[in-house]
């Protein structure tokens, strides 16, 4: 008995000791090395004889191919991508991808909850992965989203999702870092889209800014007090806009009341702000600039605000705003927000064809609106040391007639191109 002890503590120690070693055996992620593609950063820089490498999910080479040289023995795989383009994964703000599947149908609606105030609603955890429309979203470039709730007066907290994961969790970027605000509307106006009326002015306006002014006091002194008996969850989800660690996001878009969500954002302890929508940011661009905000354009392809605009008023805003230093990021909130989330880069497209300068638009769709949501540190570049989260296209990504993705990675896991639309194009083609 003792000599069978002895060989099992032996045997025991053996495995032990070759754990180390097992574990240096172990090898490390592929490394992939993609050449002689153009690479526009995202950053507003672009390389036009790129070296782009990764490991895992991490990029651990951007570099001038002119200028550079690299072993390519180091790598594992090698892609040459000469004539086509590397992008960042595009991001689009202020989406409902995967809260909503089919507008008519009100059961698959999961953005909008009931009461005015309601900071605390989260759509983290809603967040649909197998959602049929995010698929679609992905082929043509848009790979991540700020998914945002509406509704209400304080709509409530937005998180960052990238769109390649099994369920929310996997697919979460950045949880809870923003909270929307819809601000009244100073004027309404009378008759549809088609046939816009008259405005008239809001007699319930004051009233109805009086009670946003009325709530952020009370939570701020809340929040001031260390000593609650009682924990009011909608007041501890607005802690993050007081110190910083959450951006409000205020729906506004015409000039007057832009300037009075920026009067009460100074005066109300919010430390971020930024507004969405901004139809007539371009018109108070000096108010926006000094107090350092940042506008989100809500669409592109829509009709100008009054009759006697210019047809091209919307497609020129963004480079309009940018021109006066004013930082644009973009959405597609409108009718059908979350199917049109795949037109993206075709919007941002007519924004470059009406005067916004090509990387900058890129930049509008990359790393401004990863430094919105605080995740640029990792996201909104292919440079070195950030998350391989980036796609091939054969052509021009924002060009309608040249976007054409043949390669997409997320957190440097391959994506499939294959949509239900795919299926069914190629399914009742002949």
């Amino acid at each position: 008995m003792k000599m069978l002890r002895n060989i099992l503590v032996i045997c025991v120690l053996t495995v032990l000791g070759m754990c180390p070693i097992m574990a240096q055996t172990i090898k490390p992620a592929k490394k992939v090395l993609i050449r002689y593609a153009t690479a526009h950063v995202g950053n507003g820089e672009r390389i036009d004889n790129a070296l782009f490498g990764f490991q895992g999910n991490e990029i651990i080479l951007l570099a001038d191919g002119n200028k550079s040289r690299v072993n390519v023995l180091d790598y594992d795989s090698i892609i040459d991508a000469e004539g086509k383009h590397i992008y960042p994964g595009f991001i689009v703000m202020d989406s409902r991808l995967g809260l909503v599947e089919i507008g008519a149908v009100r059961a698959t609606h999961d953005y909008d909850e009931t009461g005015d105030f309601t900071p605390n609603v989260r759509t983290l955890p809603a967040f649909n992965t197998e959602s049929k429309v995010i698929a679609t979203v992905k082929t043509n470039g848009v790979l991540m989203g700020q998914i945002a709730p509406s509704g209400g007066v304080l709509s409530g907290s937005s998180s960052c999702m990238h769109f390649d994961g099994e369920n929310w969790q996997d697919a979460k970027v950045r949880a809870d870092e923003g909270v929307y605000l819809n601000w009244p509307n100073g004027y309404r106006y009378k008759g549809w889209w088609a046939e816009p009326g008259e405005a008239k002015s809001n007699d319930k306006y004051a009233e109805r800014r009086k009670e946003i002014v009325a709530f952020f006091e009370d939570a701020r002194a809340y929040l001031l007090d260390s000593n609650q008996a009682e924990k009011n969850l909608r007041f501890e989800s607005m802690r993050g806009l007081f110190n910083g660690k959450k951006r409000l996001y205020i729906r506004a878009d015409w000039a007057k009341d832009i300037i009075d969500a920026v009067l009460f954002y100074r005066e109300s302890g919010v430390k971020n702000m930024a507004i969405v929508g901004g139809a007539e940011a371009h018109l108070v661009t000096t108010e926006l600039t000094e107090n350092s905000v940042p506008v989100v354009i809500d669409r592109v392809h829509k009709l100008p605000s009054h009759l006697d605009d210019p047809l091209d008023q919307p497609f020129k805003l963004a480079s309009q705003l940018v021109a006066a230093g004013v930082e644009v990021s973009f959405a597609t909130s409108g009718d059908m927000e979350a199917m049109i989330s795949r037109n993206l880069p075709f919007q941002v497209g007519t924004a470059v064809f009406h005067g916004l300068e090509y990387e900058k638009a890129i930049q509008a769709i990359t790393l401004n609106p990863a430094k919105l949501m605080g995740i640029d540190s990792k996201y909104g570049t292919i440079e070195s040391g950030k998350r391989a989260t980036f796609f091939i296209s054969e052509g021009d990504a924002l060009d309608i007639s040249t976007n054409n993705i043949s390669t997409i990675f997320i957190e440097g896991n391959v994506v499939d191109l294959e949509n239900h639309q795919i299926q069914l194009y190629e399914k009742f083609k002949n």
